[in-house]
């Protein structure tokens, strides 16, 4: 071997954290400019519009009424960028694609904080899995969706709650309201969390409904009601009266009977989460353990999602962040991760691409299952003396 070549492979190696985040990175940017100008349903028929009428309405002045279904912090978003008179396609996906990385991060952080080795190379490798996670990548690229970013701002939650830093993660959870209202999904664990840890006062939720209002401001200052953020989403929940749009859920097994279903299943989710939570207060969870207080916010989402109405595929988009992030902590959750993520798969490309997905019923009962093993798993060792305790 040369000495040139012997010293350049010492520097790849000496440097080889570095340049594998940095390669990995282009690399994520590279893939993600394939499906840059797709124009989806979603992009056709509802974003694109909504931007026209944004730009319409002049811009930030449009923020004196509603146009579109997102809430206030994302609209304004979408007023800033029609004064760049640039592919609004483009610049769409562009905000997401940012969020894609730090998405990564944040999960990065999460699962290199909560695993034992607490090493960089857990975090580098989680962070690579999640950039190529083919929802993360469909849902930006090619949907020109935004659930990658309140879900960054859900891992973040998660991460400072367990660091036991409850203002930033309560003002985490406000930011990741104020783009989606799927947000809610965690809210269950962190109420479950309140009533069993007793760390933190309940005023803590009010700096998240703060947090919230706060956002709005840009509309306040065009004359919308002080209200506007709480009244957009109330709004939100009478738009889809099914119950269930294109995911696997316990209500395909049913029928779609929305008007006669969806109270019944509102109640049946609360029990399933009143269940968990006596589990949790029972000490049969055990939340001051790493791999409990991860595998129990992933059963109360993966709950929540599963039995709600009106879910929709992208809402498993969150679940599925938590279970890879859940395999850096513990392997045996690889067959729940691979599970969630090959059926959402099929749900992305069937609306995406057209993809035939005729066998939502029998996807639907593996969905089931294995939330149902899931549950079975999280009970059964939730003793086990190996998980890391937190601050340790």
């Amino acid at each position: 071997m040369f000495k040139t070549e012997q010293k350049l492979l010492e520097i790849i190696n000496k440097y080889k954290n570095i340049l594998f985040l940095f390669v990995i990175s282009v690399l994520g940017l590279l893939i993600r400019l394939q499906g840059i100008h797709f124009i989806s349903y979603d992009m056709s028929h509802f974003l694109i519009p909504w931007y026209n009428t944004i730009a319409e309405k002049g811009g930030f002045h449009s923020l004196n009424s509603q146009v579109g279904d997102y809430n206030i912090l994302y609209q304004t978003f979408v007023a800033s960028i029609t004064y760049l008179h640039k592919n609004c396609v483009i610049l769409y996906k562009l905000l997401s694609i940012f969020f894609d990385y730090a998405l990564a991060i944040s999960t990065g952080a999460f699962c290199m904080k909560l695993s034992k080795k607490k090493d960089f190379f857990i975090f580098s490798v989680a962070y690579s899995v999640i950039l190529f996670l083919p929802i993360v990548l469909f849902d930006s690229s090619y949907w020109g969706q935004c659930d990658s970013i309140y879900t960054t701002f859900v891992i973040l939650t998660l991460l400072f709650m367990f660091d036991e830093r409850y203002m930033l993660s309560f003002v985490m959870l406000g930011i990741a309201f104020s783009f989606k209202f799927q947000a809610i999904f965690i809210v269950p664990f962190i109420v479950c969390y309140y009533i069993c840890k007793k760390q933190f006062s309940i005023l803590y939720f009010f700096v998240s409904v703060a947090v919230f209002w706060i956002s709005g401001i840009p509309a306040y200052l065009n004359g919308r009601s002080l209200l506007t953020p709480f009244k957009i989403y109330s709004s939100q929940t009478e738009t889809y009266q099914s119950m269930s749009l294109n995911i696997p859920n316990f209500w395909n097994l049913t029928g779609g009977d929305y008007k006669s279903l969806h109270t019944f299943a509102i109640i049946l989710t609360i029990a399933l989460c009143g269940i968990g939570l006596y589990f949790a207060m029972s000490d049969k969870l055990k939340l001051e353990n790493a791999l409990s207080y991860a595998s129990t916010a992933t059963w109360f989402v993966w709950t929540c999602i599963l039995f709600l109405p009106a879910m929709h595929e992208r809402y498993t988009y969150l679940l599925d962040i938590l279970l890879v992030a859940l395999v850096f902590l513990d392997k045996k959750y690889l067959k729940y991760a691979v599970i969630s993520v090959m059926l959402n798969i099929m749900t992305y490309c069937h609306f995406l691409f057209g993809t035939p997905f005729t066998l939502i019923q029998w996807c639907s009962i593996a969905y089931i299952i294995s939330w149902a093993h899931f549950t079975y798993t999280l009970i059964s060792t939730s003793d086990n003396d190996d998980l890391m305790p937190s601050n340790e």
